[in-house]
């Protein structure tokens, strides 16, 4: 074996792998990318979810916006108040008011609403819904095919008798549910609203009847006993103002399909009356 062979051959690979590394070093230095260190000291703050729920793509998008803006309104619904308020001092500013936003699943149908048929195809909502091939009578009711369940990165919708349910305290809003639903029967709402509307069905209550047993018939009961003007009845679906309800359980317990829930009974009454 040639000594001076394999000698030659480390320095000449030595060599060549000490060239690269000056030429990469000076290509780093010639192109380096200057990054607002403010974008680092946020994005240490996130919680890294990459959920999207703050409109960007990512944590690292929001970070560099929230760099680039210094915009108070931006704002991480996983992290919530405390993390805006953590953000705003980053930024040396005050942190805006802000509500804990929650999923809310407008159907309450499931083992209460009526089917037809067995469906035998791919067992997602949003095939059913591209398919037309529901075996649920009604138009408008939660299909049951857990799409919002896979959608959720933070396990808090979970399926219970056929339909959606939302375990609130789990809930961050991050809203990835609500682009799952291909029937649009989640959103998001305030965590304080104790009171909402379990339907989305603007059928006549004749023909509602016929397939749901707790759907929304448009009897305006609930509407008559507001005093608070907060519950109305519109193409005969009920709604209601947030902003107005007081959580005075007056239209739960004129809803006689139980159309109408109340979440956190005990809390959400106390606080009406407080």
């Amino acid at each position: 074996m040639d000594v001076r062979l394999i000698l030659l051959t480390i320095l000449v690979l030595g060599g060549v792998a000490l060239l690269a590394g000056v030429v990469l070093y000076l290509a780093a230095k010639k192109f380096a990318v200057f990054e607002d260190p403010l974008i680092g000291e946020v994005e240490s703050l996130l919680p890294g979810a990459n959920c999207g729920g703050c409109g960007f793509a990512g944590c690292h998008a929001f970070a560099e916006k929230v760099a680039e803006t210094k915009d108070p309104e931006l704002f991480c619904p996983v992290g919530g108040p405390s993390l805006a308020a953590r953000i705003a001092g980053a930024l040396g500013q005050e942190a805006l008011a802000t509500q804990r936003n929650v999923a809310r699943v407008l159907c309450n149908g499931g083992g209460n609403a009526v089917t037809s048929g067995i469906y035998q195809g791919i067992p997602s909502c949003a095939a059913v819904a591209i398919a037309g091939t529901s075996t649920l009578v009604c138009p408008f009711g939660c299909l049951g095919l857990a799409d919002c369940v896979r959608a959720c990165p933070f396990d808090a919708l979970h399926m219970v008798d056929g339909v959606a349910r939302v375990d609130e305290e789990a809930c961050t809003g991050c809203g990835k549910c609500v682009k799952a639903c291909p029937r649009g029967l989640i959103e998001m709402a305030p965590h304080a609203q104790a009171v909402y509307v379990a339907c989305k069905s603007t059928d006549p209550g004749a023909v509602v009847r016929k397939y749901c047993s707790v759907g929304c018939i448009g009897c305006k009961a609930c509407e008559r006993v507001c005093t608070f003007s907060a519950v109305s009845v519109d193409q005969g679906l009920a709604s209601i103002q947030p902003d107005l309800c007081e959580a005075c359980m007056k239209c739960v317990e004129a809803c006689k399909p139980a159309t109408i829930r109340l979440t956190r009974a005990p809390e959400a009454k106390e606080a009406a009356h407080a």
